[in-house]
């Protein structure tokens, strides 16, 4: 059963014109229907190269600003993943191989992350409700990296 909720969420994202920046794209929006979104506009871009003034340059806009909206949002979660595939026993050196980077860069990564969780944690308000990671549990991290 759909939600109405997310029908009428959806419906308001396909009906969001133009996107020719990856600020036009709201940060809740679903990478999946982003990338649905710029798979329209670039199927349109490559139906129109016979003829380029068909959609003039709103499709190849779409694409760019689509895909750097993805590649941002996909980054958001680099570190988060870092982390998780750590916990669950993935070498630094496979880390580093599914990333297409060093395990430095891993490291590095992992680090970023944690520090950012930390500064998250230490900037919500005592009474309310705290997300990211404690002093202890920011360490917990840190003590994954070797030699930190």
């Amino acid at each position: 059963m759909t939600n109405p909720d997310t029908h009428t969420a959806y419906e308001r994202w396909k009906a969001l014109q133009p996107i020719t920046r990856p600020g036009d794209v709201p940060i809740t929006t679903p990478i999946a229907w982003m990338e649905n979104r710029r798979g329209d506009h670039l199927l349109a871009l490559m139906l129109s190269r016979s003829d380029p003034a068909r959609h003039g340059a709103t499709d190849a806009l779409a694409c760019l600003a689509l895909g750097e909206a993805i590649r941002t949002e996909l980054g958001h979660y680099r570190g988060s993943l870092v982390h998780d595939a750590r916990r669950r026993g993935a070498s630094w050196q496979q880390i580093a191989d599914a990333l297409d980077t060093d395990v430095d860069t891993a490291h590095q990564l992992l680090r970023d992350w944690a520090d950012g969780q930390h500064r998250l944690y230490q900037s919500t308000p005592a009474g309310g409700h705290r997300i990211g990671l404690s002093t202890a549990d920011h360490q917990a991290v840190l003590d994954l990296i070797p030699d930190h």
